[in-house]
């Protein structure tokens, strides 16, 4: 349909400039043939009135009779296809063509004889083409319309007849040629002839030239479509290879054989698909890179339009926001995040802010994009996980607050007893030694706060000495089962020894597993009422052996749980139980860096259970061999 399309438009355009063309021909042809058919008349006039003159002078000389004349002059306007006039120098008209069309012809118009007479009697041939209104009246001396001159008086034939300007009227064409006489100017031949009968020849021909044209028109119509067609088809075949070009298929090809501009425009065209392919290809893999780049950041990126609609979301924010990847609507889903993106928007100013979204802190920052003329064209956010760093920062208020608290207590007992003794107010000896032994005992307390701080320091710091070794874990077993049984004795509780008598040589630290393993008997029997049992059971497993220690204490909450081995912690928030809350903190860390694990299960009511794992000598451990 387009291809039909533009080869009616392209025949129209080929045919309307033929059709313009032959228009044009016949209208110039109109206005310029009747001059020229005017002056081929008079330069056909002019040797025939010469050819009268020089009838008229052999009259004069007696060559010819006037009887003779006459016959010779012409009886009808048929015999020199022109009305003849001779007239004597006055303008008197003395013979003429006796009719025309049927009607006899009159006199020479005055006008005529007016206007061209001088210029004859001068010597000269005289022309006219045009109107009679025309002709210039008034031109030369005044005519007189008295008798003949005495040498052509003999030839004077006037009479009465009808005026000539009833039977040429309108345009005409005329021509006036001297007589002479022993080279005198004695009168003049006027021939003339209406424009009518002019072109009357001429409409003929006008005719004919016009049919032709037409016909010639007619005759190219199928040429011109033929042409058309041939010119069509390329820009059509063009045409197709530039649409499918636009839709993506940049491997098609113009035909680009041809020696004409239409190869030349098909050359260009494969030209510029062949740089737009590589321009796209290039953008696509800057654009693979970037989305690559994009997706695998750690850090969630959302885009949205001016009007608030999501353009870009990469992977990460589903992870952060804690959403499903198949949420089609993330605004909904997440509307406290976008409603950081409205404000933004509305506002034009950066907006920053840190959510909680479950245990998770995320830190989002939102900046508007701005075009050349400041306008907002949307919004970018970056999506972090903080809870590392906020957590960290609780940690460190948390420590700060922590050791100022325990270091309050004992400082804080001691300045009670230290001021009574010095005021002189504690008067016994056995008061002043009671008050000496709490002292010394705050004090000791504060040294062991003291010096577990900065045990924790040096083993999370990799200063502290933890080389390894093997050795047998029996031994070292059996030596707390007899300190603790006595314990256990003391303050009326059980201690359960679930040991095998022969246990695997292990690699590590014998030192630092004894000082594992009394902080979590002391924790165990400090949780534990009286009547509670401590259990000390070990297994052989394949590659490590495994310690464990469990109680049948107060158990510790669900909440507290991933807590129970950072520093200070205790599930009592008040801080009242026995201790520095360093012991858990510090085993661990012990464990981490022999390269074994510390874990811990607990049911609140029910007792709680810490294992660890000692490496069997054979399957070597995964911790390098000496850290200090």
């Amino acid at each position: 349909m387009r291809h039909s399309s533009f080869l009616r438009r392209a025949l129209m355009l080929l045919y309307g400039t033929v059709l313009l063309f032959t228009v044009l021909i016949i209208g110039i042809y109109n206005i310029i043939s009747p001059r020229l058919f005017a002056q081929n008349k008079i330069d056909d006039l002019i040797p025939k009135g010469q050819i009268i003159a020089g009838y008229i002078e052999s009259t004069l000389r007696g060559e010819i009779t006037t009887a003779y004349l006459v016959p010779l002059i012409g009886r009808s306007t048929s015999q020199w296809e022109a009305t003849v006039w001779v007239v004597d120098a006055q303008g008197d008209t003395l013979i003429r063509t006796q009719q025309t069309d049927g009607r006899r012809v009159g006199k020479l118009p005055n006008k005529l004889a007016q206007s061209m007479l001088p210029e004859v009697l001068a010597g000269n041939v005289a022309t006219h083409i045009g109107s009679q209104e025309d002709l210039d009246s008034s031109a030369g001396s005044p005519l007189s319309s008295g008798s003949s001159s005495d040498v052509l008086d003999a030839l004077d034939q006037s009479d009465e007849a009808e005026s000539s300007e009833e039977v040429i009227s309108g345009s005409l064409v005329a021509v006036a040629v001297p007589i002479t006489f022993f080279g005198e100017v004695v009168g003049a031949v006027f021939m003339a002839q209406s424009m009518t009968e002019v072109m009357s020849g001429m409409q003929a021909l006008s005719n004919a030239i016009t049919f032709s044209l037409l016909l010639v028109a007619l005759l190219l119509l199928p040429v011109a479509g033929f042409f058309a067609s041939m010119m069509s088809r390329p820009l059509a075949k063009m045409r197709s290879v530039a649409l499918t070009m636009a839709g993506g298929d940049l491997t098609v090809r113009a035909d680009d054989r041809r020696p004409d501009e239409f190869g030349e425009l098909g050359g260009a065209l494969n030209y510029l698909s062949s740089e737009l392919g590589a321009t796209i290809s290039s953008l696509q893999m800057e654009q693979s890179r970037l989305r690559s780049l994009i997706n695998g950041l750690s850090e969630g990126i959302i885009a949205v339009g001016a009007n608030g609609s999501t353009t870009l979301i990469n992977p990460a924010v589903y992870s952060l926001l804690n959403l499903d990847p198949s949420v089609t609507d993330v605004r909904a889903a997440a509307p406290n995040v976008f409603a950081m993106f409205d404000e933004a928007l509305s506002t034009g100013q950066s907006v920053r802010q840190t959510i909680w979204r479950g245990s998770t802190a995320l830190r989002i920052s939102v900046s508007p994009l701005m075009d050349a003329q400041e306008q907002i064209t949307g919004c970018v956010g970056i999506v972090s996980d903080v809870t590392s760093a906020e957590r960290l920062e609780q940690t460190r208020r948390d420590y700060v607050a922590n050791v100022s608290h325990e270091l309050r207590t004992p400082l804080t007992a001691m300045r009670a007893l230290l001021e009574p003794l010095r005021d002189g107010l504690i008067k016994t000896e056995e008061q002043r030694q009671q008050t000496y032994n709490i002292v010394l005992r705050e004090t000791m307390r504060l040294s062991r706060l003291v010096s577990d701080m900065l045990e924790l320091s040096r083993l999370q710091s990799g200063k502290a000495s933890l080389a390894r070794s093997v050795f047998s874990p029996t031994p070292l077993l059996s030596l707390i089962r007899e300190t603790y049984s006595a314990y256990a004795e003391d303050y009326q509780q059980t201690f359960v020894y679930d040991v095998p008598d022969s246990l695997p040589d292990v690699t590590g630290n014998p030192d630092r597993t004894q000082q594992v393993l009394v902080a979590l008997l002391d924790n165990a029997f400090k949780y534990s009422s009286e009547g509670g049992t401590v259990t000390l059971s070990a297994v052989i497993e394949p590659d490590v052996v495994r310690v464990t220690v469990r109680d049948t204490g107060i158990g510790i909450g669900p909440e507290d749980l991933p807590h129970v081995f950072d520093r200070f912690y205790k599930a009592d928030k008040a801080h009242h139980s026995r201790g520095t809350g360093l012991g858990l903190a510090i085993a661990y860390e012990i464990m981490q860096q022999l390269g074994e694990t510390l874990s811990v299960t607990s049911e609140l009511g029910q007792g709680s259970a810490f294992t660890f794992t000692l490496h069997l000598a054979q399957s070597g451990v995964r911790a390098p061999a000496c850290v200090s």
